[in-house]
């Protein structure tokens, strides 16, 4: 199968000839055209064109894409910078649009309509190409919560979640109108059916957050926007609850159940959570992605790799609804590409079909 006929067949339902390879691969295609890591974020043909040419390279499944965790502060108003510097690995704030619990009264959501708010003026170019390709076009809409935590200044949010509830609900459902703005903006010109949204985020992990609080700030938002998703006929999204998530997991299945939903998620956990919890939780109807601790492109050998991922697929390969071979976050920026190789040589050698 081609790496589209693939895709195709698992998003249907049906077997492929070999599990799919999605690597998370972002930053590190800049090395393959040799751009600097600040011109991948800041220049949307630049962006695709480094992933393209990775893709192909490398001959695996992910097509180009666009998003960063720290979504959302400058579409508001705020600013961010490029990771220019040695050290940096993605756009970073360096000044929250909201600062004090005054300032979520008089935030404006952007609407979409007039020009494209922040990041989204560059995801639209990256979209654009890949639309005219014919793959898919995956846009970051969430998540809810974690894009509120950079809204406003980090710190003070985690104190307002005690301190000032109602008005975190204020800005939560602010951030949500948002996304469901990209949504539509995004439906309305290249098609529903060519979307792929994207949703995640570490800041509702249960390294930041128990999960009652998942239950009150996160998921009532990140269900509003998925009910409009449901709406618009987006027949798959891409989720990457990022970091810790274990004790949130009954709160993503219920989301899956209250919305019967007949399109496909694709689980793209981390390390933390076993490919075997996500197996029981989302087997059933979803994709499974693997969740390969992202370090250990860095410090494995190429053998070693090859060893870890046949672990992970022989586990992942259990989910009745398909699995893809994936690190459990973004692909080091700075890791050699044979240790890329290593994942579409596993896919090959133990991912097969019979």
């Amino acid at each position: 199968m081609t790496s589209s006929e693939r895709m195709a067949a698992l998003i249907s339902g049906q077997k492929p000839d070999r599990i799919p390879v999605i690597p998370f691969v972002e930053g590190y295609s800049s090395n393959i055209t040799g751009i600097s890591l600040g011109d991948f974020y800041a220049d949307g043909d630049k962006c695709f064109e480094a992933q393209f040419a990775s893709m192909r390279l490398h001959g695996y499944e992910q097509t180009p894409m666009y998003g960063y965790a720290s979504c959302g502060a400058w579409e508001f108003g705020g600013k961010i910078d490029f990771p220019y510097r040695k050290g940096q690995g993605a756009p970073y704030v360096t000044e929250h649009p909201v600062k004090t619990i005054e300032d979520i009264e008089k935030l404006e959501v952007p609407d979409f309509e007039k020009e494209l708010p922040g990041a989204y003026k560059i995801a639209d170019r990256v979209a654009a190409r890949c639309f005219k390709l014919g793959m898919p076009v995956t846009v970051q809409t969430g998540s809810n919560f974690t894009a509120a935590s950079v809204v406003a200044d980090t710190s003070e949010f985690l104190t307002w979640l005690i301190m000032e509830p109602k008005t975190v609900h204020l800005l939560l459902d602010k951030v949500s109108d948002m996304f469901i703005n990209a949504l539509d903006y995004f439906a309305n010109k290249y098609g529903s059916e060519s979307l792929l949204p994207f949703d995640g985020g570490p800041s509702e992990s249960n390294n930041m957050i128990p999960p009652q609080m998942f239950e009150e700030f996160a998921y009532p938002y990140m269900k509003k926007v998925h009910t409009h998703a449901k709406e618009l006929g987006i027949h798959a999204m891409l989720m990457h609850p990022c970091a810790n998530q274990n004790l949130n997991l009954p709160y993503y299945r219920k989301l899956r159940e209250e919305l019967n939903w007949s399109g496909k998620y694709f689980w793209l956990f981390g390390p933390e959570t076993p490919i075997k919890d996500q197996v029981k939780a989302f087997g059933e109807h979803d994709v499974i992605c693997g969740n390969i601790n992202p370090t250990l492109f860095l410090t494995s050998s190429y053998e070693e790799l090859l060893e870890i991922c046949r672990q992970n697929i022989e586990e992942g390969m259990k989910s009745p609804s398909g699995y893809i071979l994936s690190p459990g976050c973004e692909f080091p920026v700075n890791a050699l590409p044979v240790k890329l190789m290593a994942m579409v040589d596993a896919a090959e050698k133990y991912g097969r079909y019979e």
